[in-house]
């Protein structure tokens, strides 16, 4: 992934900030649906720590993205999320 994104966010509030920046991006037709799509699933695999709590997100993350962002982020998750979440504290 060689975009001009954070690649290891150190906060929840980062990695939120981070998210926004690519949906934005891709509202903008910045990126397209490939990248948008390694993008999320790579935080997800990689920050999956800081972008889940149990089977949902966390506040902050929820604050920070809003309604649409958060359902576009479940959207493509949706086929992922079911290993992404084992093992999540």
């Amino acid at each position: 992934m060689e975009y001009e994104y954070l690649k290891y966010p150190r906060s929840v509030v980062i990695l939120a900030e981070e998210i926004k920046r690519v949906v934005n991006d891709y509202d903008a037709r910045r990126i397209g649906n490939e990248e948008l799509s390694e993008i999320l699933l790579w935080y997800a695999h990689k920050s999956a720590d800081k972008l889940f709590r149990g089977n949902d997100y966390p506040y902050t993350i929820k604050k920070i993205l809003g309604a649409r962002r958060v359902k576009l982020l479940d959207t493509i998750l949706e086929e992922q999320q079911p290993t992404l979440f084992r093992g999540v504290k």
